[in-house]
């Protein structure tokens, strides 16, 4: 549901995007990027603080039913998505107004820039969400640390 809202979104993000040039797209793509990279920070975080307390009860029952994997698969997801985010507006960043290319026999230009801002624009709303989810998850798990 979060994915189709995302592409919803990224769809009509684009005729916005489309117009903008470099000199615009590159503020909006490094604190994005920023961001992101700050938002992996925490999630890694959250990982480095469960391996740490292995010896605590808690993490070692929850490893015995199987909820510690799941937690911690999610937080992996979180921030593979974090990491893409990331990725994509760092090229963002490098793209040149003159790389174009056209689909099949039409005139119009695309630049690169804007396609590559508005895949991240989709992953950005996803991994909101993710971060999100496995906030509330790692949340609710420490509250009984």
């Amino acid at each position: 549901m979060v994915a189709l809202a995302a592409l919803v979104i990224s769809w009509l993000a684009w005729p916005i995007i489309f117009n903008y040039s470099t000199v615009q797209i590159q503020p909006i793509a490094s604190a994005v990027s920023t961001l992101a990279g700050m938002l992996f920070g925490f999630v890694m975080a959250s990982v480095s603080l469960l391996a740490t307390a292995k010896d605590n009860t808690l993490v070692r029952n929850t490893a015995l039913t199987g909820y510690l994997p799941k937690l911690v698969d999610q937080l992996h997801w979180t921030m593979a998505v974090l990491l893409l985010v990331c990725l994509l507006f760092l090229i963002t960043l490098f793209l040149p107004d003159t790389l174009v290319f056209h689909i099949g026999d039409s005139a119009q230009e695309y630049k690169f820039s804007s396609v590559f801002v508005t895949v991240g624009v989709f992953f950005l709303i996803n991994s909101f969400y993710l971060f999100f989810l496995s906030w509330h998850s790692f949340k609710t798990f420490t509250k009984n640390m």
